[in-house]
């Protein structure tokens, strides 16, 4: 410490002072001359700047510590890209991200193509068409439409439809439901339902003959044991 240092001098320099021993004086030029005669003394014009405290310079030392660090790291990284193609590598990290940009872009395309498709089916299911023929004819005017798919539902289709429907062109290829014509139900009669005979033609022309025209045999009697 320098502070610690110019002590010890001045102590060295002007003695002990022994007791009734009169104080040690020196002229400035003697004073300066002891100075500049001691090597590890410095001395500052505090209103110059150059005097800096030890506390001042130990934060430099530290701070100037750190930069040289950090400059040390700097090299061995700079050292560790000799030999590489630096721009090969920026290109290969170019060419990786186009790709994955354009991958990404077909996958999300391929994704909306699918629920759209999905879509467009369980739509036009709910119609019947006279063939497939005409049903792919109806769906390719509903394509061309562009229809915005919102929440599963395709904005303005229904109406679409109604209007196909309606077109002279168009109107064949939708399947109509006939009504079937109801037979009227035969009314039943309430009465008992009775068998009806019809006599043989010479049936009462002879006096006691059966009008059905049929006999009953005589039961058997069973055998006496």
């Amino acid at each position: 410490m320098e502070e610690t240092k110019m002590y010890e001098f001045l102590k060295q320099l002007f003695g002990k002072q022994a007791e009734g021993e009169a104080p040690k004086t020196m002229t400035y030029a003697e004073l300066v001359a002891a100075i500049e005669a001691n090597k590890t003394l410095k001395l500052a014009d505090l209103s110059t700047g150059e005097y800096v405290s030890k506390h001042k310079y130990d934060d430099q030392t530290t701070e100037l510590a750190g930069v040289r660090k950090q400059l040390d790291d700097a090299n061995a990284q700079i050292k560790a890209f000799d030999g590489l193609d630096v721009e090969g590598i920026k290109k290969q990290v170019s060419d990786w991200k186009t790709k994955y940009d354009t991958d990404t872009k077909a996958l999300n395309d391929q994704l909306n193509k699918q629920a759209r498709d999905y879509a467009e089916n369980l739509f036009l299911s709910g119609y019947k068409f006279t063939s497939k023929a005409a049903r792919n004819g109806v769906a390719d005017e509903f394509r061309k439409k562009g229809f915005k798919l919102e929440d599963g539902v395709f904005v303005g289709a229904k109406e679409f439809m109604d209007g196909l429907m309606k077109d002279a062109d168009y109107s064949g290829a939708f399947a109509t439901e006939k009504k079937q014509e109801q037979q009227p139900n035969p009314v039943e009669s309430t009465q008992p339902f009775m068998p009806r005979f019809s006599a043989p033609s010479d049936a009462g022309s002879k006096p006691g003959a059966n009008p059905f025209n049929f006999a009953l045999n005589h039961v058997r009697e069973p055998k006496q044991n």
